[in-house]
């Protein structure tokens, strides 16, 4: 069935209101509930909103050093959305235990996010590192511990923002913040220096970054945010009036003079974040912005009753097949050479295709993953747990220019079919479907309220589908896919409520229906009757369920946000400070017994450190190294063990103290045998194994080991030079 019309709005509305005015009547002895909901549903709509400044939040200056945390740009990030997800999600429980009309209503989109959720957690729990998969690495942070917070969040948001001025302000919001990230960036490619952004002071850069450390998470923040501005200026400039009707009693009034004026600060919005996106060189965004773009002037080619409109909307379709074009036959012409001088995105491109592009390491990513999913194609090799795949396909040819460590494959169809197989990749290509199936029922309707804003919603949809085809997602890029994503929830529930089936004409809820359930119980035994019936009313007091919620998210605290926290800070004192030996033990030690789920970089950053200072470790220092590395082996490898660093990682700390403890090099045999295993061709594990030979005087197996990767892979001698050296010059003398 077609979606009917909105009921029509006042544009000048912002959104809903936010402020909060205390009841007058006192708060019973029993904490009424009553009196307390319009304080709780101000403080979940806060926490939601504050959710949406995450990409601003850089954990490094101004704040303390000691509160500086390692990989700052995705930490601070990270931690910081989880606990305003957190804050709202507990708030909000205590409120729908009474309060039924904030419980999430009928939808298809939750109820396939729902499945995606627990089909991931499936493919977790049988990949080939659960722990990993579960709480990634520091420099990710994502895995089922984040998509559980971005579907707590999906859930409340589409619950307390419940209509179309709703979406307004999220979407608002959004903008705003990436104006303000935006400028940022304009101050660090200038070299402005701003108050408390210390660290953007980089003049000159090739790349813009701004606040989110990457120059292509940059680009694909600010190229849904200029549609999502798009979406808001069309609307806006919908409202406005024919210009021949702008006579001087009509500008004086200032009801016109507010709605003329506002389209205004979208359309900066839109050149601002589109000027920094062209910065960013960051193509994945590019593509993005102009599948997106050419889904808007379809739209408007067919759908819009403007012939003026659908006049522009050809034009502009005949002006990106010409650019297009352009860059497709005439891309080394001089006068894209010219542009590119000046232009980093257009330098870019100029290079898409050459043996400069990184487009072409991909590519061999790629082929790694659907490898790597016909050899797992049922649950795949677990979230997070791209790296174990690569590692055990990839041929020695790939590190004929650097020893790459890869852990993403850089297109998300190609990581949900790798790491979690088709029981994942399937709810996760149907929430696209039914994100499409919404805007489809929405659009098809040209008299709704806000067409125009669903427009550009839904190009901001197939732009950020386009661009992950090219990425993968990180706090600020997921923060952008998962408001999308609520939108088009809160667009399919104004579906539902306007449809005109007899079956949904009720407001249906989901979760948490206490008295369905005692019925239910009830009428199947009649003796649970009074005992669920008493259970039921027990619970729902406020005194009884209000301290039992903040108790045990304030256990969630402590484990998902707190323990993280703390064991980045002890990971970057650790790798910064200038420690004595036995000090930066300790520190990587407590960094990863805070938050053992993360310990797959303070654990390396310890064997590196171990094994490089080996030398000048005193007695009691190296038995304090020995200590260390085997306990923090053994837990490693049960926690990861299909990472080929971490048996590396000993092996060179056992090779460093041969001398010393000459039984360790027996551990090494056993450790290398086992990264012959996972990671084959490696050119790392040559490395190892030639140096392994070395040390225990076997010069020709050296010499063969090395030989046989450079049969492999001629390319790569420069990167053997110093083994090269010692097994047949210093070796052989």
């Amino acid at each position: 069935m077609v979606c009917p019309k909105f009921i029509s709005l006042n544009p000048s509305l912002v959104g809903i209101q936010l402020s909060y005015n205390p009841p007058m009547d006192k708060l019973s002895s029993n904490l009424n509930i009553t009196g307390l909901e319009k304080p709780l549903l101000f403080l979940i709509r806060i926490c939601i909103l504050l959710v949406l400044v995450t990409p601003l939040i850089v954990t490094t200056t101004p704040l303390p050093q000691d509160m500086h945390t390692f990989y700052p740009y995705i930490v601070g990030k990270a931690l910081y959305s989880r606990l305003m997800i957190i804050i709202s999600l507990a708030l909000w429980l205590i409120l729908i235990i009474n309060r039924t009309e904030y419980r999430p209503k009928k939808s298809w989109i939750l109820s396939a996010f729902t499945i995606f959720l627990l089909m991931s957690l499936i493919a977790s729990l049988f990949g080939v590192s659960p722990i990993r998969s579960f709480w990634s690495t520091y420099e990710r942070m994502q895995g089922m511990i984040d998509l559980i917070h971005w579907f707590a969040f999906a859930v409340v948001a589409v619950s307390v923002f419940r209509d179309t001025n709703s979406i307004r302000m999220l979407l608002k919001i959004n903008v705003l913040v990436s104006v303000i990230v935006a400028l940022l960036g304009i101050a660090q490619k200038y070299g402005v220096g701003i108050p408390g952004f210390s660290y953007l002071g980089m003049d000159g850069l090739l790349r813009v970054d701004s606040t989110l450390g990457n120059p292509t998470f940059m680009g694909a923040y600010m190229m849904t945010s200029i549609l999502i501005a798009a979406g808001l200026a069309a609307q806006s400039l919908r409202n406005l009036t024919s210009i021949s009707d702008w006579t001087k009693e009509h500008l004086d009034n200032s009801k016109t003079r507010n709605i003329i004026l506002a389209p205004v600060p979208w359309i900066f919005a839109i050149g601002i974040n589109f000027w920094v996106m062209m910065m960013t060189g960051a193509r994945g965004a590019l593509f993005g912005l102009a599948a997106g773009l050419i889904l808007c002037l379809l739209i408007y080619l067919f759908k819009d009753n403007n012939r003026y409109l659908r006049l522009l909307a050809g034009i502009s379709l005949a002006c990106i097949l010409a650019i297009s074009l352009m860059f497709v036959f005439a891309k080394n012409s001089s006068f894209v050479d010219r542009m590119a001088e000046s232009n980093r995105m257009v330098a870019m491109l100029s290079i898409l295709g050459s043996d400069d592009d990184s487009y072409s390491i991909r590519r061999e990513i790629i082929d790694i993953g659907i490898q790597s999913f016909t050899q797992r194609p049922l649950v795949g090799w677990g979230p997070e747990n791209f790296y174990a795949a690569y590692d055990a396909n990839v041929t020695a040819d790939a590190f004929s220019r650097m020893a790459a460590t890869v852990d993403q494959p850089h297109n998300k169809i190609i990581e949900e079919l790798a790491t979690k197989g088709v029981i994942g990749f399937i709810p996760y290509i149907t929430i696209w479907l039914l994100i499409g199936v919404v805007y489809i029922r929405y659009l098809w309707n040209r008299s709704n309220a806000h067409w125009d804003l669903a427009v550009f919603l839904a190009a901001a949809s197939v732009g950020y589908f386009v661009q992950n085809l090219f990425l993968f997602d990180t706090a600020s890029t997921s923060l952008q896919f998962y408001l999308l994503l609520s939108v088009a929830v809160l667009l399919e529930q104004v579906c539902w409520q306007h449809d005109s089936s007899p079956r949904n004409t009720k407001n249906q809820t989901v979760s948490l229906r206490f008295d369905q359930i005692n019925q239910a119980l009830s009428n199947k035994i009649d003796f649970v009757r009074p005992w669920s019936t008493g259970l039921v009313e027990i619970w729902k007091r406020p005194e009884l369920h209000v301290p039992v919620i903040l108790a045990f998210f304030v256990l969630i605290y402590l484990f998902l946000i707190h323990f993280p926290y703390s064991g980045s800070l002890h990971t970057r004192r650790a790798l910064e400070r200038p420690l004595p030996a036995i000090e930066r033990m300790y520190e990587y030690d407590i960094a990863i017994d805070k938050s053992p789920g993360l310990r797959t970089y303070p654990n390396l950053f310890l064997f590196m450190f171990l094994s490089d200072g080996w030398t000048t470790f005193n007695e009691d220092e190296r038995t304090a190294a020995i200590y260390l590395g085997k306990k923090h082996f053994a837990d490693g490898i049960k926690s990861e063990p299909y990472n080929w660093r971490i048996y590396l990682g000993a092996c060179r700390l056992y090779q460093s103290a041969s001398l010393e403890y000459p039984d360790l090099l027996d551990l090494c045999n056993q450790y290398l045998d086992e990264v012959d295993r996972i990671a084959p061709e490696r050119i790392e594990t040559y490395e190892a194994r030639a140096r392994q030979y070395l040390i225990e005087g076997d010069i020709q197996a050296a010499q063969a080991t090395l030989n046989e990767y450079l049969t492999m892979n001629p390319d790569s001698r420069h990167l053997l030079e110093p083994l090269l050296d010692i097994a047949f010059n210093e070796g052989a003398n």
